[in-house]
């Protein structure tokens, strides 16, 4: 039986919700369920104080516990109460019928809200094994460099999880990070960047095709020259930057507390449901005890030579 159960009313729906949650490759080690209903969501008031992420609104904590969120493109509605692992899911036909997007933006987030009832706590960061079987995170914001460098890593024969989200947890005295599998998503202005260096790039020195059928700008690890690792167990975490026009890569060490707080900013979910925010703390608190950490300045170096993000954290 998979880890995270579909149950859905229409036939057609539910192969797509499986097939969704297939590609994901993730096995959380408690059951968790997607149950979806096809039809209008119901009116709901909650007077929460709204958590907006784009195309999202979000409602958790006090004092109903639990937490609810709105898509905005079409009307669809989650609810997940307090202490259960289900998701209960109300697609509009409307949203159904833009699945994709759906698929994009919406659901992504339910799972990470679900995950959590799972003991697994999200971060927004990137995530890598060189070649020595160090792991690697590189948190930041949409515009830290992270998917570039996950692809400039990839390139350089590491393996890559994934561009954009991690979950943080428990195996034994460590914390791990689980990835969900997903192509490196770049931007129009990193893909020419990377034409000449990358060969699964448009362009790039391979002259491959890039992207395997997906939008122009998604890669997957494979094509670029890496592998996809669906775990990393972190011994360097890094909070990326990039400074337009900077040469060169630099890095500046940061205590377990300073590091905790980064990884606090690049994990906003945990300000939405007091009664698991212990546990995602304490992950982030432990992470940044056992791994070294740094923040670092992105500099147009790597292009060249990715290697060197190594030797700047010696």
């Amino acid at each position: 039986m998979p880890s995270v159960a579909v149950r859905c009313n229409d036939p057609a729906l539910r192969l797509k919700l499986q097939r969704w949650v297939a590609d994901q490759q993730l096995d959380p080690p408690r059951s968790l369920t997607l149950d979806v209903w096809r039809g209008e969501p119901p009116s709901v008031v909650d007077r929460r104080l709204p958590f907006r992420q784009p195309e999202l609104t979000i409602r958790g904590g006090p004092p109903e516990g639990g937490v609810r969120l709105w898509w905005g493109r079409a009307p669809a509605l989650a609810e997940i109460p307090e202490g259960s692992r289900t998701a209960g899911v109300a697609l509009s036909d409307q949203a159904a019928e833009r699945f994709d997007e759906c698929a994009g933006t919406f659901l992504p987030v339910v799972l990470l809200f679900l995950l959590r009832r799972s003991g697994w706590h999200h971060v927004h960061a990137a995530s890598a094994v060189d070649q020595l079987g160090t792991g690697w995170l590189l948190a930041g914001n949409a515009r830290a460099g992270k998917s570039t460098t996950a692809a400039l890593l990839a390139g350089a024969g590491w393996r890559v999880g994934g561009d954009d989200a991690a979950f943080l947890a428990r195996r034994g005295d460590r914390i791990v990070a689980h990835v969900p599998r997903s192509p490196i998503a770049l931007r129009s202005d990193a893909v020419r960047m990377l034409a000449d260096q990358l060969p699964g790039v448009p362009g790039g020195g391979g002259g491959g095709g890039g992207g395997g059928g997906l939008a122009m700008g998604d890669f997957w690890p494979e094509e670029l020259g890496g592998t996809w690792t669906p775990c990393v167990d972190p011994g360097v975490v890094l909070f990326t930057n990039t400074r337009r026009g900077s040469r060169l890569t630099y890095a500046t060490p940061l205590t377990a507390r300073e590091a905790t707080a980064e990884l606090v900013r690049w994990s906003a979910w945990v300000m939405l449901e007091p009664e698991l925010a212990q546990e995602h703390l304490d992950l982030m608190a432990q992470l940044a005890q056992q791994a070294r950490c740094f923040r670092v300045a992105l500099g147009r170096d790597l292009v060249h030579e990715p290697g060197r993000l190594a030797q700047v954290v010696r």
